[in-house]
């Protein structure tokens, strides 16, 4: 009896697993443990968690001249140096809302 118990409740978990709705839209990547105070670069993905902003919001940003150029490119992806980044955050990252 327990193994009929045991194939119900990973037949339900099977078909949960293959039912879940897939994610849509964008999605805020996990932050990076970086020390800053090191020399090192940073790739989009990394500046998009350190400030806590989206792709899209990082390029529209860039465009709009309230975040920096990236440092250079290294087959073919941008990235940031450390430096770079770190004064960014201190001297306050630009904050935009709808709002304005």
């Amino acid at each position: 009896m327990s193994n009929s118990i045991i194939t119900t409740t990973s037949n339900l978990l099977v078909d949960q697993l293959t039912t879940s709705k897939k994610q849509r839209g964008h999605v805020m990547p996990r932050m990076p443990i970086i020390d800053l105070n090191q020399p090192g670069r940073l790739r989009t993905c990394h500046a998009q968690a350190l400030c806590g902003i989206s792709h899209s919001t990082l390029y529209a940003r860039m465009s709009a001249g309230l975040f920096p150029k990236p440092d250079g490119k290294d087959g073919g992806l941008n990235y940031w140096n450390t430096l770079t980044i770190k004064t960014y955050l201190e001297n306050g990252a630009v904050e935009v809302t709808d709002n304005e």
